[in-house]
């Protein structure tokens, strides 16, 4: 995190941001319906149809690609490149940022 507050850094680095906590695709919907007051359920959907929501939402396929790669390599036994550490972790919880920056987009 210091990497991306820092005004001075510049150049490339891949590093990744976990946040405080791995949290389950159900998980995910339920805090979401929490924040939202609405029922929100995780629902495994073929290639396919996620490949044809991100396009059909407007997100160009050579976005959409990398998207559906990133959902496909966290199916079973997946494991972080780079593990949780001081240094990779945010404290911001799903939660917290839902209520601060999702319910206002959704206003």
């Amino acid at each position: 995190m210091t990497r991306l507050l820092n005004p001075s850094w510049s150049g490339r680095h891949v590093q990744t941001v976990h946040g405080p906590a791995d949290l389950t695709r159900t998980e995910v919907a339920q805090i979401l319906s929490t924040v939202l007051e609405r029922p929100i359920t995780a629902e495994r959907i073929t290639d396919e149809a996620m490949y044809a929501q991100l396009t059909a939402s407007g997100m160009p396929p050579r976005l959409a690609d990398p998207v559906l790669g990133m959902s496909t390599g966290l199916r079973a036994d997946f494991t972080p490149e780079q593990p949780r550490t001081p240094i990779t972790t945010t404290p911001t919880t799903l939660m917290s940022w839902a209520y601060e920056t999702l319910t206002l987009a959704l206003t």
